[in-house]
């Protein structure tokens, strides 16, 4: 039997959350993903990352702690052998078995989006959970709190879905590959079950069926034949009876033998990693001991340096180089800092010149992003191509008037397009903004559509 695996990650900003949700969504390059399986891929609760981040914010409380976790990301899967070897419709049964359960230890509301990832080299299902308390109070720590709660999940979650899917919890407490040497003994010298044995033998082979007597035969031959049939089909039935039996049995032992052969193998794996994890302990405890020996002639020269000053000297160099590691401190954040905003303001324009690079291709689509498409190539051939000269606003209102008062086009779709392709949009921190923008100005376009389509003499059709 394969491993149920559960894991968890913590995610501490909305930043984390959106750029979880991108990959979630593919609405980035993903290099380790077969783009001809995309369309294998389901979502569950929302259609593109803007509508998981409505129903993750809406969640939120009104007050959150600087330090609080937003949102628990689950990822369910299995051994890979495992997973691989069940068919799409098993996949799926596990797959909402593990839902079901995230939604009765979390509440069915906190569970704000779900998806499954096919496109991967083994199939997964990831959720995005938002630890909400009876309070109504963001409290990761009273389901992810301490290894022992997390022990207990993992318990839970493998015998509530993972054993009605053949599937069993990882050895509790450890990992295979930080397994103790003495849990590995205790299982290596456990006494394995003897094999089933095959009690039932083979028949022997069954007899002629009785030749039926001719048409002159006489009345005692045709009863003696009535008779012979008669026996030939109860012991018929009887063999057939025995020769499924024989290969029940057989097909238990041979079960049970491979199980038994699987079970040698993974011990002997297991053999080797302790075997490696034992010769680097041995190494590192060597190197202790060395670095012990160093620590100690240090010890007593810094004694011997320290009788030299005053405890008030003492105490006023201690000060000052705390003082000196705060700044250093201090200074190492303002850079970790700046290297983040440069990172991401790096990424924010790589996706903008992908965005500007892909409009060619949206001109041969149709609604909203053909629009957009259309405008924002005229904004930068007007702007000698150069996308920071574009009013990137201006082209996005231009996009939704055409798109929703003029081709009566729904704001969703709109919102849909302006923040997958706008190159104005390639930050994700501005799709909140746009979606508001559009969703308040949207009646005020449908019903200018309305009136037009009435001044054509056309009936009013609702926008599409």
């Amino acid at each position: 039997m394969g491993y149920a695996i559960l894991r968890t990650q913590k995610l501490k900003s909305g930043q984390a959350v959106r750029r979880s949700m991108t990959h979630a969504f593919r609405e980035q390059e993903t290099p380790n993903a077969d783009p001809a399986k995309l369309g294998d891929n389901t979502y569950i609760g929302a259609a593109n990352v803007a509508e998981a981040l409505e129903r993750f914010n809406a969640r939120l409380p009104d007050k959150v702690r600087k330090n609080a976790v937003l949102a628990i990301e689950y990822l369910v899967t299995a051994s890979p052998d495992d997973m691989k070897g069940k068919n799409r419709a098993e996949q799926d049964a596990y797959f909402e078995d593990a839902l079901k359960w995230l939604r009765v230890c979390h509440g069915a509301e906190n569970v704000v989006y779900a998806g499954i990832h096919r496109d991967e080299t083994t199939p997964h299902m990831y959720a995005y959970v938002v630890p909400l308390d009876e309070r109504g109070k963001l409290n990761c720590r009273a389901f992810l709190g301490g290894s022992k709660a997390l022990s207990e999940m993992q318990t839970d979650f493998a015998e509530r879905v993972g054993r009605r899917h053949d599937l069993v919890r990882g050895i509790e407490g450890s990992k295979a590959r930080h397994t103790t040497i003495q849990a590995y003994y205790a299982r290596a010298n456990a006494p394995f079950e003897p094999l089933p044995e095959v009690k039932t033998p083979l028949p022997p082979a069954l007899r002629e069926a009785p030749e039926k007597p001719g048409l002159f035969a006489g009345q005692a031959a045709k009863a003696e034949y009535d008779r012979d049939m008669g026996r030939w089909q109860t012991e018929r039935v009887a063999s057939e009876a025995q020769r499924k039996q024989h290969l029940v049995e057989l097909k238990a032992q041979r079960d049970a033998a491979v199980a038994t052969a699987k079970r040698h193998q993974a011990q002997a794996k297991e053999a080797s990693a302790l075997r490696a994890e034992l010769t680097q302990q041995k190494a590192t405890t060597g190197r202790y001991v060395q670095q012990a020996a160093k620590f100690e002639g240090q010890v007593r020269k810094l004694y011997e340096v320290a009788q030299l000053f005053t405890p008030e000297q003492v105490k006023a160099a201690q000060e000052h180089k705390r003082l000196e590691d705060a700044e250093r401190a201090r200074q190492a954040e303002i850079a970790r800092q700046k290297a983040a905003e440069a990172a991401q303001r790096a990424e924010i324009e790589a996706e903008r010149d992908r965005r500007v690079q892909g409009l060619p291709a949206l001109l041969k689509r149709a609604g909203a992003a053909y629009a957009l498409a259309a405008k924002a190539t005229k904004a930068l051939k007007a702007a000698g191509n150069d996308h920071a000269k574009v009013d990137w606003r201006a082209v996005e209102a231009e996009t939704a008037r055409e798109a929703i008062g003029e081709h009566g086009q729904s704001a969703k779709s709109v919102v849909e397009a302006l923040t997958r392709h706008s190159p104005g949009r390639a930050d994700p921190e501005t799709h909140e903004e746009i979606r508001k923008a559009v969703e308040r100005n949207a009646p005020a376009l449908q019903a200018q559509y309305e009136r037009s389509r009435r001044d054509r003499g056309q009936d009013f059709e609702p926008p599409r």
